[in-house]
């Protein structure tokens, strides 16, 4: 494996960086603690079976320093597969030769996924600088009203 390379976990191997993973998609991801277990429950279900994959970026000596999460949803509107980026969360800042590396790899995992295009939503600044910077469009806003 080459220095700071983000690689696909296997399912096997979520177990062993499942308390990184709670940490980072709740940090990303934004969860609350009263909707986390169920949140975590449906993912590590998803990762164990393969319906979300775990990507991990380890350092020179082997220490993690990113995750991300994706899933191959389907979009109805259009009618085609996509990758969608759920969670993206790095310990260390990361120069960007190595963020559009990144996303090389994973632009080439969802052509051979049969994907149509790679999609992300996030409130993050930075993520929205990393996406920009690698050819992301933003295509739409989100707005919510909470019944509360």
């Amino acid at each position: 494996m080459s220095s700071n390379c983000m690689i696909k976990l296997l399912p096997s191997q979520v177990p062993v960086f499942w308390e990184a993973i709670k940490y980072s998609c709740k940090q990303a991801d934004e969860i609350d603690d009263a909707r986390l277990p169920a949140y975590l429950n449906e993912l590590l279900q998803a990762l164990l079976c393969e319906r979300a994959q775990c990507w991990a970026r380890l350092d020179d000596n082997r220490i993690l320093i990113a995750l991300m999460i994706t899933r191959i949803l389907y979009d109805k509107q259009f009618d085609e597969r996509y990758l969608y980026i759920q969670s993206l969360y790095s310990w260390k800042l990361q120069p960007e030769d190595i963020w559009r590396r990144d996303m090389v790899l994973i632009r080439d995992f969802a052509k051979g996924e049969g994907c149509k295009y790679v999609g992300c939503t996030s409130r993050n600044e930075r993520v929205w600088e990393i996406l920009k910077s690698h050819g992301f469009k933003e295509y739409t806003r989100i707005f919510s009203l909470r019944m509360e």
